[in-house]
């Protein structure tokens, strides 16, 4: 482990919290970002922070707390990973922490903030059987789950479902606190300048309603139930912007056997979020999956309505018919199309208010996400004093 000098508490610190994850570096974005967030927090409120894992931030980042590195041994990814899991909670016990947080492949942790959900329904939808290293990695979360972590942190209601249906035992572990978004980051003040740049990068040449889709996994996020929805719409005014896929390629060529050309479609493999929530008329996210997708309260944070498939956790931040609509049943084109013609229709007919849109997601700021998550930490940090007191 690399050590870090001067470890104290100090005058101005409460708690000692070391943060678990393969990669300390908040530019991955995902839950490497919300976890720097909200360690980010934690030090501004006076706690000692501390960060172990692999691979530590690049020069380039800022990333808070002291980074320790450790190393796994062993030949196979399972093998590397338990040793991975079971180092860092050891260097979390050489350095005196009190709360220990992880996101993914540990054995015990204080508490357990996973962001992508269960890792048993991810093989379940993918209908892959436990082999190799997802045999490991579902060993651990079982583990964890059941028996190691005071607490299972799900960042929405589907979240909690998938681990109580494949974990029923673990229910009393389990609380859902949402997923935040940055108010003043996200806002419909940036709207027309945002609108301005991504048609320039587009180069669209009219102003037509603009859908957006973001996502890394195109398939899994449900480019291809997009793209097949919106070719009977071609008599319609609309321009779509897709940002994000690993493979840029084979989608654009999958779009253009659609009839999808350069002139409908645009795809970038990065785009600014901001302006991608702030810019377009309507974002569409048919996702097959998604825990708590941050794009959607980013969209809505900025005053763009959302239409998202029922499998998407942050789905009920939609609160209002002005900010959107869940869809369902996912796999029915039609349905996909019906909505997306009367967005449109919607969209021809009056000017989407964009306030309203916003208070959506007005009282899940992320202060009160941190705050909420603070507590977590200071009722388990108390938790622990009492049974080391009665032991």
């Amino acid at each position: 482990m690399e050590r870090v000098e001067n470890v104290g508490r100090g005058a101005g610190s409460r708690l000692r919290v070391a943060f678990l994850i393969d990669r300390w570096q908040p530019s991955r974005g995902g839950a490497e970002s919300a976890l720097a967030g909200f360690a980010a927090h934690l030090e501004l409120r006076g706690h000692e922070v501390h960060a172990i894992g692999e691979r530590g931030p690049l020069a380039t980042e800022p990333a808070p707390g002291h980074f320790h590195a450790v190393q796994p041994s062993g030949l196979t990814r399972g093998a590397r990973e338990r040793s991975l899991g079971e180092r860092m909670l050891q260097a979390a016990d050489e350095l005196g922490a009190q709360v220990t947080i992880g996101v993914r492949h540990l054995p015990r942790v204080d508490l357990y903030w996973p962001h992508g959900g269960s890792h048993a329904e991810t093989l379940r939808l993918a209908d892959k059987p436990a082999r190799g290293r997802h045999r490991v990695f579902l060993e651990l979360e079982r583990q964890v789950v059941t028996q190691g972590a005071r607490k299972v942190i799900c960042v929405s209601e589907t979240v909690r479902e998938e681990f109580a249906r494949h974990y029923p035992e673990s229910a009393n572990r389990l609380v859902v606190v949402p997923n935040g978004v940055d108010l003043d980051r996200h806002h419909p003040r940036l709207r027309r300048r945002a609108r301005e740049k991504l048609f320039a990068k587009c180069a669209f040449r009219d102003d037509a309603p603009l859908i957006s889709f973001v996502g890394r996994n195109a398939e899994l996020k449900g480019l291809d139930i997009l793209l097949e929805s919106l070719v009977p719409l071609l008599e319609r005014r609309w321009r779509l912007v897709v940002a994000g896929p690993r493979e840029l390629a084979p989608w654009r060529a999958y779009a253009l056997r659609l009839g999808l050309g350069a002139d409908r479609v645009a795809m970038f493999e990065e785009l600014d979020g901001r302006d991608l929530a702030a810019g377009s008329d309507l974002l569409v996210l048919p996702s097959r999956r998604d825990p708590c997708p941050l794009v959607v309260l980013e969209a809505l944070a900025a005053g763009t309505p959302v239409l998202v498939s029922d499998r998407v956790g942050s789905r009920d931040a939609i609160r209002t018919i002005a900010a959107g609509e869940v869809v369902a049943p996912l796999e029915e084109r039609p349905a996909w199309t019906g909505a997306l013609r009367g967005r449109l229709a919607r969209l021809h007919e009056k000017p989407t208010d964009h306030e309203v849109v916003r208070a959506c997601v007005r009282e899940r700021s992320t202060e009160k996400w941190w705050m909420r998550l603070e507590q977590l930490v200071v009722e388990t940090a108390e938790c622990r004093d009492r049974l080391h007191q009665s032991s």
